[in-house]
């Protein structure tokens, strides 16, 4: 499906990262599966060929909501342009796109870094309503990086491991600090579902890792950033 979106709201969550917000246009509804991505691009940003550049994203509404949330890094080229974006301008998308979706399990492992916390937004709610146990790993450089730190919090039914990875002390942090990599040991579990999102190399060393550990292939899903 392709379709033009409108920007609702633009909302700074970390010193990085915004929450832009878009509603469809021209579309009664835009359904989807908790865990998947959508590409996004704009007439007015083009690449050297004069055409517009396309990126994918990962959904970070819920199916239900009536918007769709995408988590957007400061960073070059259109994530930069998406950011500067004002409330009623028009964004491109088509999806949606992925497997990276929930299998049933009685208990999930979510294992997360930085902007790759956005498909589990939405999958950790889904996962919850369907009784599951939930358990987030979620890394980030430090305490202010932390994006829907209120949300986890207040969800019943979720076990949220947070951890800093920053060399710095940070006195107000009560959560870990280290790489997932040096916690992984103590909360993985063999019958787990583990899910695995964030930048390549943190999603390739954990994926080695957790095969390493004895996690079963077929329980193992991986969200490859291109």
């Amino acid at each position: 499906m392709k379709f033009q979106s409108i920007v609702s709201e633009s909302i700074q969550v970390s010193p990085k990262v915004k929450l832009v917000r878009l509603v469809w246009a021209g579309v009664e509804k835009f359904p989807f599966r908790a865990g998947q991505w959508v590409g996004v691009w704009c007439d007015d940003y083009l690449g050297e060929n004069n055409k517009p550049i396309r990126r994918a994203f990962s959904i970070a509404s819920k199916p239900k909501e009536k918007h769709l949330e995408l988590c957007v890094a400061r960073g070059k080229g259109l994530s930069a342009y998406l950011q500067d974006l004002k409330v009623g301008e028009k964004v491109w998308v088509d999806g949606p796109y992925g497997n990276f979706w929930l299998r049933p399990s009685k208990t999930y492992l979510f294992i997360a870094g930085g902007t790759g916390i956005a498909p589990f937004r939405s999958m950790i709610h889904d996962a919850l309503q369907s009784g599951a146990n939930v358990i987030l790993l979620y890394s980030m450089k430090t305490p202010v990086d932390f994006i829907y730190r209120d949300e986890f919090e207040s969800l019943e039914g979720l076990e949220l491991i947070p951890t800093i990875t920053a060399d710095h002390k940070y006195p107000a942090w009560q959560g870990k600090q280290g790489r997932v990599q040096t916690l992984l040991p103590k909360v993985w579990k063999k019958d787990f579902s583990v899910y695995v999102c964030g930048p390549p190399m943190m999603v390739a060393e954990v994926e080695a890792q957790l095969l390493k550990l004895g996690q079963p292939k077929e329980q193992l899903f991986i969200d490859k950033w291109e």
